[in-house]
């Protein structure tokens, strides 16, 4: 599912350029044999660009393209991802989806993403904001999963087909519970 910038997404365009690079065309076909992962988005002009850790877990496995899927699990394991849950996040993590979503698209930025998610989407079920350890537990889930993910590109929306993580669980939730994020609500 990669995504294909069009010509007139200008912001779009500009945005991968400053935060990814061209994909190089050694690690062409790791990818191609399914080893790395996709690229996160594709230039107009045709160019693949990928977050600029992209073949870390190449490296990591000295070069090793048969260690690399191992190398995956066995750092989501040691992170405290679900081992029912590996296979399906490393098929997403060779999608190339997790570089438009993730500043690092390593196993625990993988794991760490989903516990957010978890614990923002079940303080969300409950609100509880006249409980200050509702409003610390709701801040700091929020203001991690803001530390890991990127901003997006406009064009994700589309891609997806929903609005992003970050336009659900990080904006969405800093506009319907201000106070969470006021100075006041800080010092107590």
């Amino acid at each position: 599912m990669t995504a294909r910038l069009p010509e007139s997404a200008e912001r779009d365009i500009a945005y991968v350029k400053e935060f990814f690079v061209a994909m190089e065309e050694r690690i062409r076909p790791y990818v191609e044999r399914g080893i790395l992962p996709q690229p996160t988005y594709v230039l107009p002009d045709g160019t693949a660009m990928v977050p600029p850790d992209h073949a870390d877990l190449l490296e990591e496995a000295d070069g090793d393209p048969e260690a690399v899927a191992d190398a995956f699990r066995a750092r989501f394991a040691f992170a405290g991802g679900r081992l029912d849950e590996v296979e399906r996040e490393y098929t997403a993590w060779l999608s190339g989806e997790y570089g438009a979503c993730l500043h690092a698209t390593t196993p625990e930025a993988i794991v760490a993403k989903s516990a957010l998610i978890g614990a923002i989407e079940a303080l969300l079920a409950g609100p509880a904001p006249r409980h200050e350890w509702w409003r610390q537990a709701l801040r700091g889930a929020v203001d991690a999963l803001d530390a890991l993910e990127r901003q997006f590109a406009d064009y994700d929306r589309r891609r997806f087909g929903a609005p992003t993580s970050r336009d659900r669980l990080i904006t969405a939730t800093r506009e319907c519970f201000p106070g969470v994020w006021s100075p006041e609500c800080c010092e107590a």
